[in-house]
Order: structure tokens, then C-alpha cells, then sequence
């Protein structure tokens, strides 16, 4: 679920091109990202973790643990609706989250 009513700070284009520019889509997996996301599971005792970036089809995971795939379509991406979402977002239980489970993840 897209939140059309509002605007992020930064322009779609310009986010795109940053992304590309650091080089990391598509890479393989590296020990020093699985540990973060091994480490950040452990420390919120959660099932999940990810290390994801969004790109303009697809969010792709560079590290994950708990979720078993590399990449979701944008349609049943969390991260995408969250980062629209203004401030910090902290969803304790994402099985009670209403606009989060918009995604069917």
C-alpha cells in the first residue's frame, strides 16, 4: 500500500540514481552483511531480518535471514511502504499491523 498523501523529501529519480551508482544490486552475498542481519534477528529476537534496497521494480535483499528469498516484487515490499511512511517506523508485530498487512507479504 502506497501512501499518495505524501511526498517523500527526495525525488524518485534522484534516489534511483544513487542506488545504481553504489554498484550493489545483483551482488552476491557477503559474510560481513549476513552477520548484521544475523546479529539484528538475534538482538530483536525476530524471525526476520533484512538488509533491503528498493529499486524501481523490485526490492532486493542484499543480506536476509528467516525469509528465504532474494528479492520480492514492489507490490508485497514493506520496506517501500514504510519508507514513505514519515519519521521512524517501528512496527513490533507486523501480524497486527493494519496498513502494513495491505502487502500480503
Amino acid at each position: 500500500m502506497l501512501n499518495d498523501k505524501l511526498l517523500p523529501a527526495w525525488k524518485e529519480k534522484d534516489r534511483l540514481a544513487a542506488l545504481r551508482s553504489y554498484r550493489v544490486l545483483d551482488t552476491p552475498p557477503e559474510p560481513v552483511f549476513n552477520d548484521l542481519v544475523e546479529l539484528a534477528a538475534r538482538a530483536c529476537q525476530a524471525p526476520i531480518a533484512l538488509i533491503s534496497l528498493i529499486d524501481d521494480r523490485r526490492q532486493w535483499f542484499k543480506a536476509e535471514v528467516g525469509l528465504g528469498m532474494r528479492e520480492t516484487p514492489l507490490d508485497r515490499s514493506i520496506c517501500l511502504t514504510a519508507m514513505l511512511l514519515p519519521g521512524l517506523t517501528i512496527v513490533p508485530d507486523l501480524t497486527e499491523d493494519p496498513a502494513l498487512l495491505a502487502t500480503r507479504w
